[in-house]
């Protein structure tokens, strides 16, 4: 009898919290459900850390695209003109007589092309027109030895020392050995240690 009558009085006051809390629910200002769900936007927005977080790869890709400024600043090597070593063997032919063909010379540093006339193994050969010839031929960037020079005056133009029929061209060696076509290496020789100057008479017979 007693637990029924416990029973009833709980049950009576939890309905009458329930009234009551239904009727506080009602008096309400309209003004606070509106805060509330203001409250649930606010929560479904994404935060600043979000947001930071999708704005990085954009800079890294940005990085990626654009050149930087450390790559466009190097400053590219200059290439320095260095001054050209060796030595300049300058000849200075007299006596040509007229300004026709050209001048073939030959410098030689081995007596076997020398004396067996191998003009394709010569180690440097000047062609110069005859006609404004200043009379100089240089020979530069040469190393240090012995040399031999020969050269002649091809009047006609075909590339060989004519020396029979009407036309007889004019000759030379570094020696200025007299009249004679056959002129050995050794006579001819000179020795480079510095730059050097010869001066050569052309003969004609």
């Amino acid at each position: 009898m007693i637990r029924a009558i416990i029973y009833a009085v709980l049950v009576c006051g939890i309905m009458t919290i329930g009234l009551v809390a239904i009727d506080l629910n009602k008096d309400k200002p309209v003004s606070a459900l509106s805060e509330k769900k203001e409250l649930s936007e606010v929560d479904k927005q994404p935060s600043k850390k979000d947001e930071t977080a999708k704005a990085i790869p954009s800079k890294a890709k940005a990085a990626k695209d654009a050149p930087t400024k450390a790559k466009d600043d190097q400053v590219k090597p200059q290439q320095v003109s260095q001054k050209a070593t060796g030595i300049t063997l300058t000849a200075l032919i007299k006596g040509l007589r007229n300004d026709k063909g050209q001048i073939i010379a030959q410098l030689f540093d081995n007596p076997d092309t020398f004396n067996n006339n191998r003009y394709d193994q010569a180690v440097r050969t000047l062609v110069i027109p005859a006609k404004g010839f200043s009379g100089e031929l240089n020979f530069n960037q040469l190393p240090h030895g012995e040399y031999a020079l020969v050269l002649f005056h091809n009047e006609n133009s075909n590339q060989q020392f004519d020396q029979t029929g009407s036309l007889i061209e004019g000759y030379a060696y570094s020696s200025n050995v007299g009249k004679t076509a056959v002129v050995n290496y050794r006579q001819a020789a000179f020795h480079v240690d510095s730059d050097k100057k010869l001066i050569i008479s052309l003969i004609y017979h």
